[in-house]
């Protein structure tokens, strides 16, 4: 799966890139983000810790959803 980044003006300024697969114990993902290398830090690390949290929801409501 692959999304671009947008500001609020609808500027494209990165990419998502997620690749996940299924493993024999559970599963695999690839998480990439790509910004400019211009991006303020503290964006990158906003995003970061997006990712964090929403991956682990979703984790959280796989491993719910088996049980």
């Amino acid at each position: 799966m692959s999304s671009n980044l947008f500001l609020a003006d609808g500027t494209v300024v990165g990419r998502a890139l997620i690749q996940s697969g299924d493993t024999a114990d559970g599963f695999t993902a690839n998480l990439t983000v790509c910004f400019p290398v211009t991006c303020p830090d503290e964006v990158l690390e906003h995003h970061l810790r997006h990712y964090a949290v929403e991956f682990r929801d979703w984790i959280t409501a796989a491993a719910a959803a088996r049980i």
